[in-house]
């Protein structure tokens, strides 16, 4: 808590304490204005004022279009006379995917719990101290401190996808043979799609 001394001697003094602005307990100092000379003008004044801006933003925006197609099979083996005939497919696969990872904010605030610039006892919580002065003397302690602190994030992840993915298999063919034996055999079939997206964050 900040304190605030007057020590006039009686009929031998006047002080005049101009404007005191203190943050909190930023300042911690006895202030005293004491034992000066008739007609005197003595000042303490104080301001605190500190000014911390920190801004961040991150914007992702992402527009894709994935298309992944296989195909296996068409084949042909017809008319054939005597012997066996075997016509065998291999597999398809087909994948497609989409991964969206969003933009991130770390922001420490720089004016957090920052030391003070005041030197000498002043930093240490001290006191500002006006005594002694003779007759008609002018006398001024000054100290200015401000504090102000802003800190804005913001995140933005925007995604607009088309995905596909197309297995085909089949379409043997395998007519008419005369004689033997016809075999005809497809591979499997295997399609995939996937869409992934993380959005930005901030810390």
């Amino acid at each position: 808590m900040n304190k605030l001394y007057f020590k006039l001697a009686a009929g031998t003094g006047a002080a005049i304490l101009a404007s005191v602005i203190l943050a909190g307990s930023a300042y911690a100092a006895d202030l005293e204005i004491s034992g000066n000379g008739k007609d005197s003008n003595n000042t303490i004044e104080i301001k605190q004022e500190t000014c911390c801006t920190v801004v961040q933003t991150t914007q992702t925006n992402v527009w894709a279009g994935v298309s992944a197609s296989a195909s296996t099979g068409g084949n042909e083996a017809s008319g054939n006379t005597g012997g066996d005939v075997s016509v065998t497919s291999g597999n398809a696969t087909a994948v497609a995917g989409v991964t969206v990872i969003g933009g991130s904010n770390s922001a420490t605030n720089p004016c957090c719990c920052q030391q003070t610039t005041c030197e000498g006892d002043c930093a240490q919580g001290g006191s500002a101290v006006i005594s002694g002065n003779g007759e008609d003397s002018t006398n001024k302690i000054k100290i200015t401190k401000t504090g102000k602190s802003t800190l804005v994030q913001g995140a933005s992840t925007n995604v607009g996808a088309w995905v596909k993915a197309k297995a085909k298999t089949g379409k043997n063919k395998a007519n008419s043979n005369t004689g033997g034996t016809t075999t005809v055999l497809s591979g499997s079939g295997t399609s995939t799609s996937g869409l992934t997206v993380v959005g930005g964050s901030n810390n």
